[in-house]
């Protein structure tokens, strides 16, 4: 009897730990959520202002059209910032819904740099592309796979931000002996110390200074190739650029039903 009213009242110490720790968890992440949104919100909510205040102020000129244009871009990139913030999170809380169809991964590439224009060009980022010609289409979710080449665009033109810019390299490849496509996105940025490698896809890792990230991005995407049936690789040399590689298998997907979200056991 003693044995019995023991073990229960270690199992409710347990689950009592265990919810703890779970809401401290979410108390971080809503924390982080939180600063990280705001940040682009404010900037949008300024730069509004400054363009409500040219306005009213003078008749506009040549000179405060251009700068209000300036202001526009801005606006534009904290806008898409936003998106992926909350894309993010809802593909880590896996509440998106997977729609399969026939994806043009060379398109879809397209699309994401169409995108993220203004985001390479105000970061000094310059594109050099090779994708290959008659690429087989993929089974899978388009908006997911976006989401996979938007945060790996993203955090490759970050890296290179810290130097004032550079290039990245994007090539599409087919192989009929593996019957798979591969993705390479190569950037000349500051490279990943060798320390942070294993830890780039676990959820809420993140370089960045507090507050400016919550260090979902690459878990997301790792989730999203995962569940396609795919591979993602790192290599990097701190002062040499990164390099990501992506592979997707050409059958694959017949039975998916659920988006995962990140690589801790949850695959």
């Amino acid at each position: 009897m003693m044995v019995d009213k023991r073990t229960r009242q270690l199992k409710e110490t347990h689950d009592k730990l265990l919810h703890q720790d779970k809401m401290a968890s979410l108390g971080k992440l809503s924390a982080s959520v939180v600063h990280e949104l705001n940040n682009p919100i404010a900037g949008i909510l300024n730069l509004t202002m400054l363009i409500k205040r040219i306005i009213k102020e003078k008749p506009v000129g040549q000179k405060d059209f251009e700068e209000m244009i300036q202001f526009l871009d801005l606006m534009e990139t904290e806008t898409w910032r936003i998106s992926r913030i909350v894309s993010n999170l809802l593909v880590f809380s896996r509440q998106s819904k997977i729609e399969l169809k026939e994806v043009d991964l060379n398109q879809l590439i397209e699309k994401t740099l169409l995108l993220n224009s203004n985001l390479l060009k105000i970061n000094g980022v310059k594109v050099r592309k090779k994708l290959a010609r008659n690429l087989p289409e993929l089974i899978g979710s388009e908006d997911q796979l976006q989401q996979v080449f938007m945060n790996v665009v993203s955090n490759a033109t970050e890296g290179m931000a810290m130097s004032g810019g550079g290039v990245l390299n994007i090539e599409t490849s087919h192989s009929t002996k593996e019957n798979n496509i591969v993705i390479r996105f190569k950037d000349s940025g500051i490279g990943i110390p060798k320390q942070n490698i294993p830890k780039l896809f676990e959820p809420f890792f993140t370089t960045k200074k507090k507050s400016k990230g919550v260090g979902l991005g690459l878990s997301v995407a790792y989730g999203i190739v995962k569940e396609h049936g795919g591979d993602i690789y790192v290599s990097s040399k701190e002062g040499n650029g990164t390099t990501f590689k992506i592979s997707f298998p050409l059958k694959h997907l017949a039975g998916t039903t659920d988006q995962q979200g990140g690589p801790n056991g949850q695959h």
